[in-house]
């Protein structure tokens, strides 16, 4: 049987896809440093070792948070985190607490201290420090934070999507990114995305068939940030599903990398720049 002409030109691009596949340049936006109180076997510690391994998959930077956000206090893993990434590739991400507890500065003159930092996001670990992403708890923050487009960071594990929900209802500007979904979750995730655009996923645990696709498709690919999860899980396994993923070479590159940066670009930006 002979296929015609379409069908031959799908064929031949879609092995050219997989055999011969763009190179990317990707940017990792989920990644821990330092020393774990149970760390990973073989995993990496430092910016170095970080390098070492992430460099050979493609992936020539990351957004890192310091392990002391998570597992002492964020006050503390905020300024382990910029002694740990000077002079490397890595970009500093710190974390926060609601602020009326004054365990930390005020919204305004913490952003002010991000900007002066070189700090461009913010890792929020909700359940670990015994609050959550209602609006109610965090409301404060959310007010100064998506009035300068800072970029939010959150794993499915510390929270749920009736207190994102809370969040976007709220302050449905905020540049919230659901990291690690779970392969189920698109029933919850989508109308989510549909009422609020700046809702993104992060790839790692992102393993719907075809799920890249589809959400390239229904949203654009802008809306998936690359990420790997390093140290707890293999850089390679996350750059494998974006690199032979079935859409362009341009949508490729823009979930390596580009809209990490584009979301990261907010400190460049005048304050209460809309939408």
């Amino acid at each position: 049987m002979l296929l015609n002409s379409g069908c031959s030109g799908q064929i031949q691009n879609l092995e050219s896809a997989i055999f011969n596949p763009m190179v990317l340049d990707f940017f990792d936006c989920n990644c821990q440093i330092g020393r774990a109180g149970a760390p990973v076997a073989g995993g990496p510690v430092t910016a170095q070792e970080i390098v070492d391994r992430l460099k050979p998959m493609g992936i020539s930077r990351a957004l890192v948070y310091s392990v002391l956000s998570k597992e002492l206090h964020p006050v503390e893993g905020n300024a382990a985190v910029l002694e740990e990434v000077k002079d490397s590739p890595l970009v500093p991400c710190w974390s926060a607490l609601p602020a009326e507890t004054g365990e930390m500065e005020r919204p305004d003159e913490f952003i002010r201290k991000m900007r002066a930092s070189g700090v461009r996001a913010l890792r929020l670990f909700p359940s670990a420090h015994s609050y959550n992403l209602t609006d109610w708890c965090m409301g404060t923050f959310y007010e100064a934070l998506e009035a300068d487009r800072v970029p939010i960071f959150v794993e499915m594990a510390q929270t749920s999507f009736e207190h994102i929900a809370s969040a976007l209802k709220a302050f449905p500007k905020l540049r919230i990114v659901v990291i690690r979904p779970a392969y189920r979750m698109d029933r919850m995730l989508y109308p989510l995305m549909e009422r609020y655009e700046h809702l993104c996923v992060e790839t790692s645990n992102y393993v719907v068939s075809g799920g890249i696709e589809k959400i390239c498709r229904h949203f654009g690919s802008r809306r998936l940030i690359f990420g790997t999860g390093l140290p707890y899980y293999e850089p390679g396994a996350a750059v494998s599903p974006i690199t032979y993923a079935e859409i362009s070479d341009e949508d490729k590159q823009a979930i390596a990398g580009e809209n990490l940066d584009d979301l990261l670009g907010w400190a460049g930006e005048d304050r209460g720049k809309g939408a």
